[in-house]
C-alpha cells in the first residue's frame, strides 16, 4: 500500500507564470521518500551510511499532467519495489482539493559499497521496507 505524503505548494515552489517549478517537484519526491522512511526504527539512509554504502539516484523522471500552484497541496503518494540490488520509488501526485492527478514521478536507486561498486541489498533494507508496508496498511 503506497504511503501518502501532503506537501504544500508556497510562491516559493512557483515559477514566474505561477505554477510548480518543475525541479521542486524532484524535491518534493524526496520529500515524500523521507518521510516513508521515517517511522521505521532507524532512517534507510543512516544504516546504509553507517555500514559504508551509499544508495544513489541512477535514473529519474517525471510526467506533469495538471498544474499546482501556490497554495495547493499536493498529495504524494510513494511506492517501493525492491530488487536484487536497487529500490524503485513510484511517486503519484494529485491535487488535495480536487484529487485530480497532477504528476507522476519514479526513481532509481543502485546500492553500491565504498569503491562505488553495485552491491546486492542487505536483507535490512527489505526488512526495512516490509515494516514500512505493514505500518501503512495498520
Amino acid at each position: 500500500m503506497p504511503h501518502r505524503t501532503d506537501v504544500p505548494i508556497t510562491w516559493g515552489d512557483t515559477d514566474a507564470g505561477g505554477l510548480i517549478y518543475y525541479p521542486r517537484l524532484f524535491h518534493f519526491f524526496v520529500v515524500a521518500l523521507n518521510d516513508y522512511f521515517t517511522p521505521v526504527a532507524d532512517h534507510l539512509m543512516e544504516q546504509l551510511r553507517a555500514d559504508g554504502y551509499v544508495l544513489p539516484v541512477v535514473e529519474t523522471s517525471a510526467s506533469f499532467t495538471t498544474p499546482l500552484r501556490a497554495g495547493d497541496t499536493a498529495r504524494i503518494e510513494t511506492a517501493i519495489e525492491v530488487g536484487e540490488r536497487s529500490l524503485t520509488a513510484t511517486f503519484t501526485v494529485t491535487r488535495e482539493a480536487d484529487g485530480r492527478r497532477a504528476a507522476e514521478g519514479r526513481a532509481v536507486f543502485i546500492l553500491v559499497d565504498a569503491d562505488f561498486e553495485p552491491t546486492p541489498l542487505p536483507a535490512s533494507v527489505r526488512r526495512c521496507v516490509e515494516d514500512r508496508e505493514s505500518s501503512a496498511t495498520s
